[in-house]
C-alpha cells in the first residue's frame, strides 16, 4: 500500500536526491521508510539546525543537486530556521519536510 513516504521518496528519486539530513522524529518516520525504498542515503544528525546546515552545504557543493532536511514539529521546526535563512541568502537549494501531528490530533494542544 502506498503512503505519503513512499510517494516523498520517489519524489526525491525523480529529483536526483542522493541523501537526506534529518535528526529522527516520529512525525517523519514515513519518509524514512520512502528513502530507504528509493536507495536515497539517511543521514542523521545531532540537532535540527544541523540539518538545514548540512542541506545548505550539500548543494553548494554538489551544483545541480538540492539539498533536503527533514526536521520533527516544534522545537525541530524552529531550530532549522539558521540553516534555512543561510541557505536563503547563499541561495542555496534545499528543500525543508517538517513533520505535524496527525490530522485527527490537530487542535487537541499535542505534539509529540
Amino acid at each position: 500500500m502506498a503512503h505519503g513516504g513512499l510517494l516523498a521518496g520517489k519524489a526525491f528519486k525523480e529529483m536526483g536526491v542522493d541523501c537526506v539530513f534529518t535528526l529522527s522524529g516520529g512525525h517523519i518516520m514515513a519518509i524514512y521508510e520512502g528513502c530507504l525504498e528509493e536507495g536515497i542515503q539517511i543521514i542523521d544528525v545531532r540537532h535540527e539546525q544541523a540539518t538545514t546546515h548540512a542541506a545548505d552545504a550539500w548543494a553548494r557543493l554538489n551544483p545541480g543537486k538540492v539539498g533536503v532536511a527533514l526536521v520533527t514539529a516544534g522545537p525541530g521546526v524552529t531550530d532549522s530556521l539558521t540553516g534555512v535563512a543561510n541557505a536563503w541568502r547563499a541561495n542555496s537549494p534545499i528543500i525543508v519536510i517538517v513533520g505535524q501531528v496527525p490530522f485527527k490530533n490537530i487542535g487537541q494542544v499535542s505534539l509529540q
